[in-house]
């Protein structure tokens, strides 16, 4: 196999574990950015040294090497990629918690994009796949809203409590 296919092998290996664990925010992009940096130059290697020893004529050694490769990467993207809630997806499969159907439309969701922009309607909630309805937004707006204002209710309450006190002193 050659360097090329091991490369789209890996970027294979990370779209299913982002895909399957679609809970990583931007820290996942990073440790995706890094792992295809950091493999890519595994790949480099390997590909030199098959070079040098002529392994590329040696089937069952391509075979060999190329599952070792990508139980190597799913390995590490499984002990290393950081979700939301500190865990790593190994972690959570130690915990029982295996990938459902709406984990896996999530993380679908979030690589694609409606393209048909002869049929699109600025009102229409389908016109943008992986973001969130205006209502849904606009609700969720407002409990953060409706939150804070509390909060600073509650601290000027504490301020006035205390002003209470140290005038009582």
């Amino acid at each position: 196999m050659i360097g090329l296919q091991r490369f789209c092998l890996l970027i294979l290996c990370l779209g299913l574990i982002m895909i399957c664990y679609p809970d990583y925010g931007v820290s996942g992009w990073t440790f995706a950015g890094t792992m295809i940096l950091v493999w890519s130059g595994i790949i480099l290697i390997m590909s030199v040294i098959g070079s040098l020893f002529g392994l590329y004529r040696f089937d069952g050694i391509n075979r060999f090497l190329t599952w070792i490769f990508v139980l190597c990467v799913l390995a590490s993207i499984l002990m290393f990629f950081p979700l939301e809630d500190n865990t790593t997806p190994l972690q959570q499969i130690q915990q029982g918690k295996i990938p459902t159907g709406a984990d896996i439309q999530k993380g679908l969701n979030k690589f694609t994009f409606n393209f048909a922009f002869d049929r699109r309607n600025a009102r229409s909630d389908k016109n943008f796949v992986n973001q969130k309805d205006a209502k849904q937004a606009a609700e969720e707006a407002s409990k953060k809203e409706a939150e804070a204002a509390a909060k600073r209710a509650a601290k000027k309450a504490l301020q006035k409590l205390e002003i209470i006190v140290d005038d009582e002193q």
